[in-house]
């Protein structure tokens, strides 16, 4: 049988393995694919409407406690697909549309390519009801 001196020995040992799984979980990295997109808005007859005017991407390695996973979409919004042989490979991110501007986007990637690999990067502006208004797309290597 385990009396209470034992028990709190357990439970602190428990306590520390939990922490060190943790910790060392922490310390691991991913590759991410940052998109900064400039957005202007363009007179047409009855408004303006948003235009892509610039897509740059880079990469960089997050740690996995702060790596990005599927967000909410926005609405309006602005969101990124990354492509690799013909299948979107990153996972859903998208930030509030809120006119002209520059928007960076940094998505995380459900299926990490090779590196080196080229990728086609899709970014869309959906309007409040979720209707793309504005497309651009881009090729990149990661």
């Amino acid at each position: 049988m385990i009396t209470g001196k034992y028990l709190k020995y357990i439970v602190f040992i428990l306590l520390v393995v939990v922490t060190l799984v943790l910790f060392t979980h922490g310390l691991k990295t991913e590759k991410v694919v940052t998109v900064t997109a400039t957005i202007e808005e363009v007179a047409v007859e009855g408004g303006e409407v948003p235009y892509i005017t610039d897509i740059n991407v880079s990469t960089d390695m997050v740690n996995l406690l702060r790596y990005p996973k599927d967000v909410p979409p926005n609405f309006p919004g602005v969101w990124v697909l990354v492509v690799y042989s013909g299948n979107r490979v990153n996972y859903w991110t998208s930030v509030p549309y809120t006119g002209s501007g520059t928007y960076e986007i940094t998505t995380g990637l459900g299926s990490v390519p090779p590196d080196g690999s080229e990728v086609y990067i899709v970014v869309n502006v959906d309007n409040d009801s979720g209707v793309r208004i504005a497309r651009n797309t881009t090729n990149a290597i990661i």
